[in-house]
């Protein structure tokens, strides 16, 4: 099996993989496992992407990406070497703090989206991240993002709205996000889950 066999069969199985874990998402939330099953499988959208860090003579001075959260449901990330950091919005008091994520060699890591913090209504919450350089070694990182189709939009189900939990999201596609980022500069913190947050 050459390279190209080696990295679609890992896209297929990855694939595989993105909706068991949204099964059992959507089973926690009193959904079914099979909810999402049909509109994220022949009708989804799978896009990958493929991030390589180089060595940086003084990585405190720089970030090989900012802070941010994926606009899709779920995202699985293989690397070959720490560098991702998540936001911990509890620690401190609430004022929060950075965490290193440890490496583990051949795991996967999965983040939640903005669309799993849409379809929870908040239950679940999208995972801020940012990435960080190394001084010495090359960081090569395997993003697969996992969502609906472009036009698809994801809402709050309203087996999950009653009157004590009002629906707190608005309806939102990928087209939608992609359009946000053309008009808005995600490098100043600028996040699109929170364009869709309802205020009270």
């Amino acid at each position: 099996m050459n390279k190209r066999e080696k990295m679609g069969k890992f896209c297929e199985e990855v694939r595989k993989l993105s909706i068991e874990i949204m099964g059992a998402i959507t089973e926690s939330l009193g959904l079914g496992r099979d909810y999402l099953s049909s509109r994220m499988d022949e009708n989804g959208t799978q896009v990958m992407a493929v991030n390589c860090y180089p060595p940086c003579p003084g990585p405190e001075k720089a970030l090989g990406l900012p802070p941010h959260s994926d606009y899709s449901c779920i995202t699985i990330l293989l690397q070959n070497l720490a560098g991702l950091k998540i936001f911990d919005p509890m620690a401190h008091g609430g004022s929060g703090r950075w965490v290193v994520v440890p490496q583990v060699t051949g795991v996967l890591k999965v983040h939640i989206g903005d669309h799993v913090e849409v379809l929870s209504n908040g239950l679940y919450k999208s995972v801020v991240h940012k990435v960080t350089l190394n001084e010495e070694k090359t960081r090569i990182s395997l993003a697969s993002l996992h969502s609906l189709d472009m036009n698809d939009k994801m809402s709050v189900p309203c087996e999950l709205v009653n009157d004590e939990n009002p629906v707190r999201y608005k309806e939102s596609s990928f087209k939608d996000f992609l359009d946000f980022l053309v008009k808005n500069d995600i490098s100043q913190g600028d996040r699109f889950i929170d364009t869709l947050r309802i205020k009270d």
